[in-house]
């Protein structure tokens, strides 16, 4: 008899989330059919409103521990329970008798690191997954955000001395930790699953030209606005749509809410966001040059890929690793006279642009199947657990 698996997802929102929340949920959808796993999801301190602080989403168990607490003064007393009911929570998820390993979403910082610290103790193997390098990260947020991204970068040392595996987003990473000598370091990029129309033949009156993200300043988001604004002199049949919520969102919206033909919808939930996706007819994926956006990589570019509608997309980090010109529409940095000269390629030939964005969709499913990155997943936990 095969000897069971026991893994314990260790996340910041769950199972309403943004991107990376997305990313393990495609993961855990493949690994929730695996025979002889038991999964379960603790998400600590989330910010996001869920349904439930505790329940099954999609056949796997989670528990929202935290939710709501600030790390302020005023907060003490809940900040120390939130600590008790976590480190409680993770005591209680431990079986005996079968391989126990943590899938921790994101590095070791100052606030996971009771958790993961009392898991090793426990006995749990430990998988990191890495998605950003924080020593390059630049955004105005508050003190106390700044604070843990700069222990993020201090605790990387810990990232190569307690991981038993690190996942890797992109090849810059990849090279990075396995400099670093951390243990059995794995590429495994973004996932999306397909989201096509083939019902739509033609653009939408007015065109719909769409970004979606948290509009931190590696997105180009300003490129993108006023890009579209050189764009829309000559074509005011169009509008940009821009999803998403933030406090930097909000300082675009400020400067930008009474400009015609730009739209702020705020956060969507998950099935209005992917049918907004896939009813637009330009997706902007216009991460600046800057380190932070060349060490990770573009979440949102793979749901932008999978709806097979025409994508611009800057040449930042592994993009060109996957894709061609024959794919997306492909600029070298976030401009918005580029930004506006390829909006204008695509209206001036759509038949060109829907085809790229189909090639775009075969290279998602090809290079970003949720099956096929998490049976690379897969056997990076079973290699861990048999050691």
């Amino acid at each position: 008899m095969e000897e069971k698996l026991n893994l314990v997802v260790f996340m910041r929102e769950y199972p309403s989330g943004m991107a990376g929340t997305k990313r393990v949920q495609n993961f855990l959808d493949y690994l929730g059919n695996q025979k002889g796993m038991i999964i379960n999801v603790i998400a600590f301190r989330g910010q996001f409103k869920q349904q439930s602080l505790k329940g099954i989403y999609r056949s796997i168990p989670y528990r929202n521990i935290g939710s709501g607490v600030e790390m302020k003064l005023s907060h003490l007393h809940r900040i120390i329970s939130y600590y008790f009911k976590g480190l409680r929570a993770v005591a209680s998820l431990r079986r005996k008798g079968c391989p126990n390993v943590i899938y921790n979403s994101g590095g070791i910082n100052i606030e996971n690191f009771p958790f993961i610290f009392f898991a090793r103790i426990l006995g749990f193997k430990l998988i990191l997954a890495i998605e950003e390098d924080y020593t390059f990260f630049r955004d105005n947020i508050k003190v106390i955000s700044k604070f843990k991204c700069w222990t993020i970068e201090k605790f990387d040392f810990l990232n190569c001395r307690w991981a038993d595996a690190v996942v890797a987003i992109s090849n810059y990473l990849r090279i990075k930790y396995d400099r670093l000598r951390a243990k059995n370091v794995v590429l495994i990029p973004i996932t999306a699953y397909l989201n096509h129309d083939s019902t739509k033949t033609a653009f939408n009156d007015p065109l719909q030209i769409l970004y979606a993200g948290t509009f931190t300043d590696k997105d180009g988001v300003g490129e993108i606005i006023e890009g579209y604004l050189k764009f829309r002199t000559n074509h005011e049949n169009s509008m940009l749509i821009l999803t998403g919520e933030s406090a930097q969102q909000r300082i675009y919206l400020e400067k930008y809410k009474n400009v015609e033909g730009i739209i702020f919808t705020g956060r969507v939930e998950d099935d209005q966001f992917y049918k907004l996706l896939r009813n637009a007819d330009v997706l902007c994926m216009c991460r600046t040059n800057s380190g932070f956006a060349q060490a990770g990589f573009p979440f949102k570019l793979g749901e932008y890929l999978a709806t097979g509608n025409p994508v611009i997309s800057t040449r930042v980090s592994d993009v060109e690793l996957y894709l061609t010109e024959d794919d997306a529409f492909l600029i070298d940095r976030a401009d918005p006279e580029l930004i506006s000269d390829v909006l204008s390629q695509i209206v001036d030939d759509p038949v060109k642009a829907r085809l790229k964005g189909l090639n775009g969709m075969s290279k998602c499913k090809e290079h970003f199947s949720p099956d096929m990155n998490g049976e690379k997943l897969l056997k990076t936990i079973k290699m861990i657990a048999s050691n």
